[in-house]
């Protein structure tokens, strides 16, 4: 149903609504308690070939020419080196602390640091998991936007939508690519596109029962660890016990003091890792293979509302809804994840030098962005677009519009599945639109449409509202806003 916050025009069309917040070969390694990968082997052999041709026997005038061809391209930039420390034996550089809960080296200041880098910072309660974001040290889940994590760190997951539709049921998904003008009609959703298309369904996930009772699962798209079984359950297929629910500060608790799979560095997700692993083409809304027995019900995330600290994001496992609630409900509950992060510099790169067709590099998921939203033009985004009509178009009309597009010399263009547009959220404070407006100037507080269908009413497809970064569904006649994105 329509949230409160939602203001939607007249002439919307609005149905149900649900309002909210690389493939890795091989299988990644089970990380250490940091969380860090990092598995570089550095095989640096010298192949030194010293030809001195000093043939003087008195007065050496050796003339070395030793042209070292080592090729190690270790680009390892982890800040704290999985260098290990107690109250102890503390770290010995002046540039590093103790975090204990980790009893890992990590930035004593994030003055300069990158987010997600690394940190400590003292909360009440205390909890392990703090890193940099915006240059100070913040614990996500201390109570306020302002510790919101910045984004996603990860490589954004597929949706695992894996039919086509039209505006009212399933269709045969077109053999890809497109033609030139975009046909056939409702060419270019989401299953024609990502890593979906290109694998099956179980290689997303690695359960991992080694420890007995206590199964973890790896998420071989974004690199993340989780609990196998959701908090209250135990057992290699989550047969022991039932799932408990619990208000947001408890959830935040139970995760922080987890010693689970013989790890104890879980935490609560927050809204971007907690959705990755939504199925958008399943019900229940998750692989019920890789996370048996999971409840019919809402999972806490650790991000806080922008619009009204009391509340929280939560993911409805059901049918995939994400939306807030009242921190104090003890009615949701919590699975724990692990895992990185992986330190990011400035996350947007605006780029203009095709005059007048802007595109903005997302350096944490890779992704290449449309620089204006459909129908305007200019470095500022301020200047109509002569050959588009209007800038509100219903779904069809938008899939077929980045799939004709060419913008800055490109001409693989595509509307981008749910995942990705919400990747662009910005829920760090209320302020008006939530996207970085520098990255994307004279964006509409409004909806935009995403390539996904809303599996349980195919004839709606899912939205993100950058006025408050809810997302939702309306019905595929609806005029919406449309920002295309290609893989950079």
């Amino acid at each position: 149903m329509l949230g409160s916050r939602w203001i939607v025009p007249a002439a919307l069309a609005l149905a149900a609504f649900s309002v909210g917040c690389m493939d890795l070969d091989p299988v990644p390694e089970r990380p250490d308690a940091s969380g860090d990968s990092d598995t570089d082997t550095d095989g640096d052999v010298d192949t030194d070939t010293d030809t001195d041709t000093d043939t003087d026997t008195d007065s050496d005038t050796d003339t070395d020419t030793d042209t070292d061809s080592d090729t190690d391209t270790d680009t390892d930039t982890d800040t704290d080196a999985d260098v290990p420390c107690t109250d102890d034996t503390p770290c010995t550089s002046l540039s590093m602390i103790c975090n204990v809960s980790w009893g890992l080296c990590v930035v004593a200041s994030c003055t300069g640091e990158d987010d997600f880098t690394r940190c400590e910072t003292v909360t009440d309660p205390d909890r392990s998991y703090d890193i940099c974001i915006s240059e100070v040290c913040q614990s996500p889940g201390c109570g306020t936007a302002d510790c919101n994590a910045p984004g996603p760190h990860f490589p954004l997951a597929d949706t695992n939508q894996r039919t086509c539709y039209n505006d009212t049921a399933a269709m045969t998904c077109t053999s890809f690519p497109c033609e030139a003008d975009g046909s056939p009609a409702f060419c270019g959703q989401d299953w024609q596109y990502g890593w979906d298309a290109e694998h099956d369904a179980d290689e997303r996930f690695t359960p991992d029962t080694s420890v007995a009772t206590f199964p973890v699962v790896v998420d071989n798209v974004t690199g993340l660890m989780w609990q196998g079984c959701a908090q209250g359950i135990t057992g290699n297929t989550c047969g022991n016990g039932s799932a408990t629910t619990s208000d947001w500060a408890t959830a935040l608790a139970d995760c922080d003091g987890l010693d689970w799979g013989g790890y104890t560095d879980w935490r609560l997700p927050d809204r971007f890792e907690l959705q990755s692993l939504v199925s958008y083409g399943t019900y229940p809304s998750i692989d019920t293979t890789a996370f048996p027995a999971t409840p019919s019900s809402a999972f806490w995330s650790s991000s806080s509302d922008a619009y009204d600290g009391a509340n929280a994001c939560y993911v409805n496992f059901p049918n995939g809804e994400v939306n807030f609630n009242n921190k104090g409900s003890a009615n949701y509950a919590a699975r724990c994840v692990r895992g990185g992060p992986t330190p990011q510099s400035s996350r947007f790169t605006r780029d203009t030098s095709v005059t007048s067709y802007p595109v903005v590099v997302d350096n944490a998921t890779g992704l290449e962005w449309q620089g204006c939203h459909a129908g305007w033009m200019g470095d500022a985004c301020t200047t109509d677009d002569p050959a588009v009509t209007g800038d509100v178009f219903a779904w069809q009309n938008a899939l077929s519009y980045c799939e004709e597009l060419s913008w800055a010399g490109h001409d693989d263009w595509r509307l981008p599945n749910r995942k990705e547009l919400h990747s662009l959220v910005d829920n760090h404070d209320s302020s008006y639109p939530v996207i970085d407006t520098t990255a994307f100037p004279a964006t509409p507080g409004n909806y935009f449409w995403s390539s996904s269908s809303y599996a349980n009413d195919v004839s709606h497809a899912w939205v993100v509202d950058f006025s408050s970064g809810d997302v939702g569904d309306l019905g595929k006649s609806s005029a919406n806003y449309a920002r295309c994105v290609r893989d950079h």
